[in-house]
């Protein structure tokens, strides 16, 4: 049996298949995740409590309490907080097998 606790990013990788790590993640009013990109990784958020603005690729769109996001690999993202509450969300990534083409 696995049981540990989040604190900081659980790394995942050496335990399981496909699931690279999980987050338990804050940010407070105002602040913001720079614009990065993941080429081997899906990501799901979901967020637990608070507002903030989703941005994935050219697509930008309002996420609350109970919304789950999907962020495919290798697009694009940011996610700011646009409340005047922390924004609390788990984040969940997954190792995906992308084509390679010649």
């Amino acid at each position: 049996m696995f049981v540990k606790q989040i604190e900081n990013g659980l790394d995942l990788q050496e335990i399981t298949k496909n699931i690279a790590a999980i987050y338990d993640t804050s940010l407070f009013p105002g602040e913001s995740i720079p614009p990065h990109f993941h080429p081997d990784f899906e990501e799901l958020y979901y967020v637990l409590s608070g507002y903030g603005l989703m941005s994935i690729g050219e697509e930008k769109q309002e996420i609350s309490r109970s919304d789950v996001v999907y962020i495919p690999a290798p697009a694009p993202h940011t996610l700011m907080n646009t409340g005047n509450v922390p924004l609390r969300f788990v984040t969940v990534s997954v190792g995906v097998a992308l084509d390679k083409k010649d």
